[in-house]
């Protein structure tokens, strides 16, 4: 970039947010993405108006419509958090990033979904605390809730920012996020009474278990979403009990048939069986299109 361009001349006002041109921006190096990251933030919290300002840390830049003492422990968190997802996921995360990663917090469950809103086709889609969007530059958004809330949302989405490079199902990305937020914040318990795996059996069947390999269960407005993050969360815990295996086996996973290849290849056995464990015999393995 080197000074040659202004990004604010390929950031028009979309949708009510700047929104860059991400293409018509001649970032290049490390550094031509911190820039450019940083000038999209300050130009985005200078378009909001206050209380937004914009911070940074080692690895991330935060917007924030919090004083500087709340925006300073949310900073804390992000890096303790992007820290230990690291460690706990080595092995499937991009090794050499370009730029800081960017999360954008909102004051209110409104702006955030007035700024989200762009990133989705046109229908009904369901309620969220948060998102990553992967696209261009990646970026995490959320509304503010209370600290705990917010903190177990960035781990949640932070997760999805580290697995952002690999080609992953969506449960399994789901399941991966969801077991990260629990093991970082401790608000997510995993329910496995009996009354609980009645409700997973009275949902599940030869059918909607494809959705759950599709991901298509995963935006249902109505009943089986919280199941599928759960049954996603089952399946991370039941495939985990090798890391070594797991790692290669998430690294070859595939959206394009649910993972079912990678499993054969690492575990010499089908997906359907991870199912099986908690529902008994039946046709659980994802279907390849005909």
């Amino acid at each position: 970039m080197s000074g040659s361009i202004d990004i604010r001349e390929h950031m028009p006002i979309v949708d009510g947010f700047p929104r860059p041109v991400w293409n018509s921006i001649a970032a290049v190096t490390n550094e031509d993405w911190i820039a450019v990251g940083r000038l999209w933030l300050e130009e985005t919290a200078r378009h909001l108006g206050a209380p937004y300002t914009v911070s940074e840390t080692g690895n991330f830049f935060l917007l924030s419509p919090l004083n500087a003492r709340k925006t300073g422990l949310l900073q804390g968190f992000v890096e303790k958090a992007w820290k230990q997802i690291g460690i706990k996921l080595a092995g499937l995360g991009e090794s050499d990033p370009l730029g800081k990663g960017v999360v954008m917090l909102f004051e209110s469950h409104d702006s955030y979904y007035e700024y989200s809103a762009h990133f989705y086709s046109e229908g009904e889609h369901p309620l969220s605390s948060g998102v990553f969007l992967n696209a261009e530059y990646g970026h995490t958004a959320i509304p503010f809730h209370d600290f705990s809330e917010t903190e177990a949302t960035l781990a949640h989405e932070l997760t999805h920012c580290f697995l952002r490079s690999l080609p992953l199902p969506l449960w399994l990305n789901e399941g991966l996020a969801v077991t990260m937020e629990d093991e970082l914040c401790g608000n997510r318990p995993l329910r496995m009474d009996s009354q609980r795996i009645a409700e997973h059996r009275n949902f599940w069947n030869a059918d909607t278990i494809q959705d759950f390999w599709s991901g298509q269960s995963f935006g249902n407005v109505n009943e089986g979403l919280d199941l599928s993050y759960e049954l996603g969360r089952y399946c991370v815990r039941a495939l985990t009990h090798d890391i070594p295996a797991f790692i290669e086996f998430a690294r070859t996973a595939s959206f394009e048939d649910a993972g079912e290849a990678a499993a054969l290849a690492v575990y010499q056995g089908s997906l359907g069986g991870v199912i099986e464990q908690f529902f008994g015999p039946g046709d659980w393995s994802p279907r390849r299109d005909p």
